[in-house]
């Protein structure tokens, strides 16, 4: 079986367990977006080890930390983290979120500046700490394919081809997935080496059916956020997905990118919430426990090793 690496050094896909494939532990929010919207403050390393060892207890094992570099990465803080809950793997990545948290400095350096960047923080470390990224990531805008969506997706591609670490996209509330792996593909990217987050965020089977078909992961990863609707939709739709074949190509997670979604903060539905709450709901509306340990297990350990 392969490995993955992770901040603690390099693992088994054996050893993988239970993963969260969307997470955010710890990151340093750009100032101007925290001037916009102060609920991105997501610093305290305290408590963020209370709240991931409250996921450690419901049965998790592997976490990926997807704060991108222009949404403040902030590697010694994630660390900090990893150390006071030792039991759980970390898994950090490299790459761009999406081109509206890019400051001029993205727009302006040439591209193989970039890549060189990304492929240094894989192969020999992030910022000089030695900790290796194990994930790459691109995103693009709301339904939008622009030169600058493109720029980012393009060293997602060539990235993953110098390295062969697999990467895991934003797609802003659910779109553009579809074409980010068309035009991944065309850059010569696999695609059973990628997975698009937050489809959930637009439920439209016919359209995650298509993206299924190409051989891709699918990411969920709004369970318990009812602004994104409710998860009666998300059930619905994993059980149709499930229904049509594709039940080894999901993947979940909960993605809370702002501090009003951990219990820790005083907020809710903490991190927690997959393990403890959205699987015996998944559970009581008949999805066969086997099924769960693919979303949890299985599939993830396939798409991360590559297999």
């Amino acid at each position: 079986m392969g490995t993955v690496m992770t901040i603690q050094g390099e693992i088994g896909g054996e050893d993988l367990g239970v993963v969260d494939y969307h997470e955010h532990l710890c990151f340093d929010a750009p100032p101007w977006l925290l001037r916009e919207d102060p609920d991105f403050k997501l610093n305290d390393v305290e408590k963020s080890a209370q709240e991931l060892h409250s996921w450690l207890e419901a049965g998790g094992k592997t976490i990926i930390e997807m704060s991108a570099i222009d949404f403040g990465r902030n590697i010694r803080g994630t660390k900090q983290v990893s150390d006071l809950v030792p039991d759980a793997n970390v898994i950090v990545i490299t790459g761009f979120n999406k081109p509206y948290f890019c400051d001029q400095s993205v727009w302006q350096s040439d591209e193989s500046d970039l890549i060189r960047r990304c492929i240094q923080d894989i192969v020999e470390g992030i910022n000089g700490t030695g900790l290796k990224a194990g994930i790459m990531k691109g995103g693009t805008g709301y339904n939008t394919f622009n030169d600058h969506d493109q720029k980012l997706m393009r060293i997602a591609a060539i990235v993953q081809k110098e390295t062969d670490v697999p990467i895991i996209t934003h797609t802003e509330a659910g779109t553009m997935g579809f074409e980010q792996i068309e035009y991944l593909d065309d850059h010569g990217v696999e695609p059973h080496r990628v997975c698009l987050s937050h489809l959930d965020r637009n439920p439209d089977l016919w359209e995650h059916k298509r993206i299924a078909q190409t051989g891709a992961y699918l990411g969920y990863d709004c369970p318990g956020k009812a602004k994104y609707g409710p998860d009666e939709w998300r059930i619905d739709l994993l059980k149709r997905l499930i229904d049509a074949g594709f039940g080894q190509q999901i993947l979940l997670g909960n993605d809370l990118g702002r501090p009003s979604y951990w219990r820790s903060y005083g907020g809710g539905p903490g991190l927690d919430f997959v393990l403890t709450k959205f699987v015996p709901r998944l559970l009581s509306q008949g999805i066969d426990q086997h099924i769960i340990d693919d979303m949890l297990i299985n599939n993830p350990r396939r798409f991360l090793i590559g297999d």
